[in-house]
């Protein structure tokens, strides 16, 4: 239902930085990690669909939502981000049943680990 492009850094580093001393913590704070890989994930999107022509996007409706949507045309992919962060897949489920035809991908899981993603080797579109 939202669709509004998310705002997000695109140089990580500058993230990182800015923490200063505490960016140790990064190795503890699952949360703090977290935040920081699925901005360095957004930061990709935003550099990859500034050349490959796709649009970025968020998802959320009633408690429910989806790290990252990317539209290039008629293709759609929802993008969940996992870094070692509790967290369910609930929406990526309900997006997936909303919309059938979507690609779901799972940054960070087994099947698309983080560093294959950072290094444009997984295809975002069916």
């Amino acid at each position: 239902r939202n669709s509004s492009p998310r705002l997000m850094a695109y140089d990580t580093a500058l993230m990182t930085y800015a923490l200063g001393s505490a960016r140790l913590l990064l190795r503890e704070d699952f949360a703090m990690r977290g935040h920081l890989v699925e901005s360095a994930v957004g930061a990709r999107l935003l550099a990859r669909g500034a050349v490959e022509g796709f649009e970025v996007f968020y998802w959320r409706d009633r408690g429910k939502e989806v790290d990252f949507v990317i539209r290039k045309g008629l293709g759609l992919t929802a993008i969940e981000v996992k870094s070692g962060r509790i967290k369910g897949l609930g929406g990526s489920l309900e997006f997936r049943k909303r919309y059938p035809e979507a690609l779901s991908l799972i940054v960070g899981g087994t099947d698309c680990p983080l560093e294959d993603f950072l290094l444009d080797t997984v295809a975002l579109f069916k």
